[in-house]
């Protein structure tokens, strides 16, 4: 019940109380890392070792010091502590900021490489236009809400942070990863969302445009590269669920990041619902 609670409450917390939303920034796990870095320079590790070392570190001192709060000091100190790191690492309310920052660019024929207020939450490859960023909100939405719910219901609160750093690892441009590197922890990435893409695109299917949605999941073709291909598959699925009335929205594209809204907000409440559900059933405890 608690881990489920925990989601409810950082979700009411995050959509009542707007100033949670102005205290998350990168710049804790940037910060850190860097001083990460700075400790082990000394030592021989290779690149890959040094970038998985360090989830790995923040994962124990996590798990520690939660056990010892809720064993030695009291269950409330650890609940706390899951909110603290839960809120930080859900990020509902950003989503949405940067979605609406998004609608006011483009009505305002803004230059959005020139943007940095797009980065990172609703991340899209430079150079690229409106309509490339709003086939990718789907999978943003994957990475801000979905498989933050999902690793935090199936890892616990060490198992989010651990994502959350390796998903700073491809997208924050304060942390220097090199190709090799990328490529090693995309695959990791790749193997934590495999279910969360998968879940989700079905979820978009059942609240949107089912026939349409599965139609297009059926005739996707399959990349080589996994990463990629749950990409695909989540922005592909999302796109078809407009249906017939995203073929109407087109050529506007703030209704179409409207649409996209609402089917994201539709599916989250979907998921809450299931949640709930198997939390009266006696599954999550």
């Amino acid at each position: 019940m608690t881990t489920a609670f925990l989601i409810f409450f950082a979700l009411a917390l995050e959509y009542i109380y707007d100033p949670i939303s102005n205290m998350k920034d990168t710049f804790v796990i940037d910060s850190t890392f860097s001083k990460y870095q700075n400790q082990i320079k000394g030592y021989k590790f290779d690149k890959i070792t040094v970038l998985i070392l360090f989830p790995i570190m923040v994962i124990l001192i996590f798990t520690i010091i939660d056990y010892f709060l809720y064993n030695f000091i009291h269950p409330f100190f650890s609940f706390l502590l899951g909110l603290i790191a839960l809120l930080y690492c859900l990020k509902p309310s950003e989503f949405n900021q940067k979605l609406e920052n998004l609608k006011f660019a483009i009505e305002n024929n803004t230059d959005l490489d020139e943007s940095k207020r797009f980065e990172y939450i609703l991340f899209v490859e430079k150079n690229e236009g409106p309509i490339s960023i709003i086939s990718n909100i789907f999978y943003n939405s994957i990475r801000n809400i979905f498989s933050v719910i999902f690793v935090f219901l199936l890892l616990g609160p060490s198992g989010r942070l651990g994502y959350v750093i390796l998903d700073n690892y491809i997208y924050s441009d304060k942390i220097k990863v090199d190709q090799k590197s990328k490529k090693f922890i995309k695959l990791v990435i790749s193997l934590i969302e495999y279910l969360p893409v998968r879940i989700c695109a079905f979820t978009f299917a059942v609240v949107a445009n089912f026939e349409l949605c599965m139609n297009k999941w059926r005739t996707l073709k399959v990349q080589k590269e996994f990463y990629a291909s749950n990409i695909n598959l989540i922005n592909s699925v999302g796109i078809a669920s407009f249906g017939n009335e995203g073929g109407e929205k087109e050529n506007n594209e703030n209704e179409m990041i409207i649409y996209a809204q609402s089917i994201i907000s539709r599916s989250l409440l979907a998921w809450l619902s299931i949640i709930g559900f198997l939390v009266i059933s006696g599954v999550f405890m």
